[in-house]
């Protein structure tokens, strides 16, 4: 025999108290919201087929007014006659009911931005101080021929393709020495953790100092004064070259010295992070292993490769993924170290130029197509990896 499916109701009454909140800051259509409390009552009038107790889920209409009732209606109902639900429709119900509160967060700042984000790169300079023009996809025409978008994409690009496997390898060099046993292993573990508990910003403003071309740490250490670590917008490919009499132009010059010096800065803070949990990777691989490889006469190197990195391989595919996702999104140190952008805009990111779009020049339908655009390369490239790299990953231990 059919039930009502009151799990179903309690889903659509949590997205209608979202609906609603959204509709009164903006956000959403009212006529949308009017919708969603049509299809509300048409639920209702379908339970009464199964008893008119079920006209008590009428209260969740008053959502116009009090958005949580639509919620909360569903749930009422289910403590006062749950116990005639059958075993799989209570867990059901409840199942939904714990998980909701956690979705709703995810829909609220991950879902429904993406989805406003996009609705906003269709109108014609955004800045919510007057109504805008429906421009379709015009923002992406101009993006796509704006050369300073290209510039932020090359330089992401360097940032990406520096860092991730740079700071992944020195990681698990560091990890493999920290798992042995070695004295005061502990208070490594604790040095090497301490840049990422960090604040981003607070770190990021004492590299900024040990940058400066006369009181600069670096330049102390080096005894190179006077160098301008954070203003030297030549390539690095271009500066290393030149003795040779080459001068790569452009793209192929490389990321100027300024990005590199950020790049260094970024790689140090989220060193610990990685080690921390290539740790936990090497923790689980069981010790028979090496000793069997002992036995067998294997090398240290030889144990490393044919052990060590094979089955720590779900650990660095791990940190790969949400390498390149952060990578992509480099904002914050990029923006204490050189808030103009650098010298010639060489240390501009799609996420800075994305910033000065929205927050400078107040053009937020812009800043919004850049944001989409961000976000297609980074599922793009997360789909391609998955597709690569994953068919290498053992996880079996």
């Amino acid at each position: 025999m059919r039930t009502f499916p009151l799990h179903a109701l309690l889903s659509l009454g949590a997205l209608l108290a979202l609906g609603v909140y959204a509709s009164r800051l903006g956000f959403l259509p009212g006529a949308w919201v009017g919708m969603g409390l049509g299809l509300y009552a048409l639920f209702v009038l379908w339970g009464l087929r199964f008893g008119r107790h079920h006209a008590l889920l009428g209260l969740g209409l008053f959502a116009y007014w009090f958005p949580p009732m639509a919620f909360l209606a569903p749930l009422f109902f289910a403590l006062l006659f749950g116990r005639g639900l059958r075993e799989k429709e209570q867990a059901a119900l409840y199942g939904w009911a714990l998980v909701w509160p956690a979705l709703a967060l995810l829909l609220v700042w991950h879902v429904f931005p993406t989805f406003y984000a996009f609705y906003l790169s269709l109108f014609e300079r955004v800045n919510f101080l007057r109504p805008a023009a429906f421009s379709g996809l015009e923002n992406y025409r101009i993006l796509l021929q704006d050369p300073l978008f290209w510039k932020a994409l090359g330089n992401t690009f360097w940032y990406v393709v520096f860092t991730v496997p740079v700071g992944l390898l020195l990681a698990t060099g560091v990890a493999i020495l920290l798992n042995t046993q070695v004295a005061f292993l502990g208070f490594y573990r604790t040095l090497y953790f301490l840049p990422y508990i960090t604040a981003l910003t607070a770190a990021a403003a004492v590299w900024r100092w040990i940058y400066h071309p006369e009181f600069g740490f670096l330049n102390w250490l080096l005894r190179t004064p006077g160098l301008d670590w954070l203003n030297t917008p030549k390539g690095v490919f271009a500066l290393l070259l030149e003795p040779l009499g080459v001068q790569p132009q452009g793209f192929w010059a490389g990321p100027s010295l300024a990005f590199v010096a950020i790049m260094v800065m970024s790689v140090w803070h989220f060193l610990g992070y990685q080690v921390v949990i290539l740790l936990a990777g090497l923790q689980a691989i069981p010790k028979e292993y090496y000793e069997a490889a002992e036995l067998d006469g294997a090398s240290f190197w030889q144990k490393h490769r044919l052990i060590t990195w094979p089955l720590l391989s779900p650990t660095t595919f791990f940190l790969f993924t949400l390498g390149l996702i952060g990578a992509f999104q480099v904002f914050t140190q990029v923006y204490v170290l050189t808030p103009t952008g650098g010298v010639l805009q060489d240390t501009l990111t799609l996420a800075f130029y994305l910033y000065n779009k929205g927050f400078r020049d107040s053009d937020f339908s812009y800043a919004s197509a850049i944001a989409m655009v961000t976000f297609l390369l980074i599922l793009v490239l997360t789909l391609i990896q998955r597709r690569v790299l994953e068919r290498r990953v053992n996880y079996e231990i």
